[in-house]
């Protein structure tokens, strides 16, 4: 390999015609020129750059090649890329856009032990999680402020993160089935990410929930003229509901089925209602009752939504405890849009492999967790802010294989750096969108 990361020897010839030579000698080429978007907003909202005030730096400096910054923005924008794995910057290293958005120039990136050092030694213990916790929150404030919203949506669940091997913190969880870690996640209304938590595989899904929703209260409270907190049942605990009515939250939370609820019910479910069904095969009915279960210090209103479905004997109920006083109706619709959380969280380990938790300590893979919470909100940014002319909300999927994978040739001369991007590239309208020349 040269200098400049070309390799210098090998080369393919495909059958159907042996005329066609093929090559790995583009070091000068990117196939992700969206590095520099992501370094753009990074440098905009200064999401990365103050870890390094947080971190202390015992690396011998006449050994060191690369700033702990770089390797954290490497590491971040690799996870934005699609590049979940350490293992990828082995080759992503010579990469020329990566390198441009690192301030490395002619220089290569970290390696892998580089960055799998970052993440065991550097940032997998209090002092690094906690600069991590601290660029989820910055990346946040930049998507919430530039809103510029009255209300404060706080969505809370918790999901399963399947892991295989002797990890730490990876145990049977009964519910899922599985053997696994047992995250908690935060999100605004918007799907902007708060925060991220491992945690092991066999807490319940509200363990912890008040240590971790706390200081997001806290530093947006007094910010918002409305404050709300929607819930599934995991989080249906007196603890939260007495919580969020001293701090004057309002709260949305799914409350189970039981024997008390069950016989409140009886009269209206055990009787169809009269009239033709709708169109959509669908009768709904809503009704609301003051109620206290044995646990509850008092009685809270409980909002119940009662579905007909064509073709079904029984009806479909679903509880809702809640302080708000809002209709009934308008209380299911508030509570029905946490859905959007659940479909944040599919993406976020679909895409972007937030479950790739494959380190054996537990503090490594709990660093991994809120990289990736930060890799998420950069792409966030470019789907709320920078998709100008685009009628759908695109996933995340789309902003990685169209935005950020878009190939470039990338020269250097008089003392500058020129990223060549196709002159056919139908979405350059974006890029000069995030670059601010739109």
């Amino acid at each position: 390999m040269s200098a400049s990361g070309e390799s210098l020897k090998e080369h393919i010839k495909p059958y159907f015609n042996r005329s066609i030579t093929l090559d790995f000698q583009g070091a000068k080429l990117s196939s992700d020129t969206g590095f520099i978007l992501l370094r753009e907003l990074d440098q905009q909202h200064g999401v990365i750059a103050p870890i390094g005030d947080a971190l202390e730096d015992d690396r011998s400096a006449p050994h060191t090649k690369h700033t702990l910054v770089q390797m954290i923005r490497q590491r971040v924008y690799q996870m934005a890329a699609g590049y979940e794995d350490c293992n990828d910057a082995d080759y992503l290293r010579i990469d020329p856009a990566l390198r441009l958005s690192l301030d490395k120039g002619h220089q290569h990136g970290a390696g892998q032990s580089a960055l799998s050092r970052l993440e065991n030694d550097i940032l997998g213990n209090a002092v690094g999680l906690k600069a991590l916790d601290e660029a989820v929150l910055r990346s946040a404030d930049a998507l919430i402020h530039k809103k510029d919203k009255y209300r404060f949506v706080l969505d809370v669940d918790s999901t399963e993160d399947p892991a295989y091997g002797n990890q730490e913190g990876c145990v049977y969880n009964g519910h899922f089935g599985k053997t696994c870690f047992h995250p908690i996640v935060a999100f605004t209304g918007d799907g902007d990410c708060l925060a991220a938590e491992l945690r092991p595989g066999n807490v319940h899904s509200a363990d912890g929930v008040l240590d971790f929703i706390k200081p997001l209260v806290e530093r947006y409270r007094q910010r918002f003229k409305l404050f709300w907190f929607r819930g599934d049942a995991a989080f249906a605990l007196p603890d939260v509901y007495e919580y969020c009515e001293k701090a004057h939250i309002t709260y949305f939370i799914r409350l189970p089925m039981n024997d008390t609820l069950r016989k409140i019910m009886e009269p209206e479910i055990t009787t169809r209602p009269v009239g033709r069904p709708p169109k959509s095969g669908v009768k709904v009915q809503f009704f609301e009752f003051s109620y206290r279960a044995g646990s509850w210090n008092k009685r809270r209103r409980v909002v119940c939504k009662v579905e007909w479905h064509t073709g079904e004997l029984f009806p479909r109920v679903g509880f809702i405890v809640t302080n708000s006083t809002l209709r009934a109706r308008e209380v299911v619709r508030a509570y029905n849009g946490r859905a959007n959380v659940e479909n944040r969280i599919k993406e976020a380990k679909n895409t972007l492999r937030w479950d790739k938790t494959s380190c054996h300590r537990f503090e490594a893979n709990q660093a991994r967790l809120k990289m990736g919470a930060v890799a998420y909100n950069l792409l966030h940014m470019i789907r709320e802010f920078h998709l100008t002319g685009e009628d759908v909300k695109r996933s995340m999927e789309w902003l990685i294989r169209r935005i950020i994978k878009a190939a470039s040739r990338i020269s250097y001369h008089s003392r500058r750096w020129w990223v060549h991007v196709a002159s056919s590239f139908p979405l350059s309208h974006h890029y000069r969108s995030v670059l601010g020349t739109g």
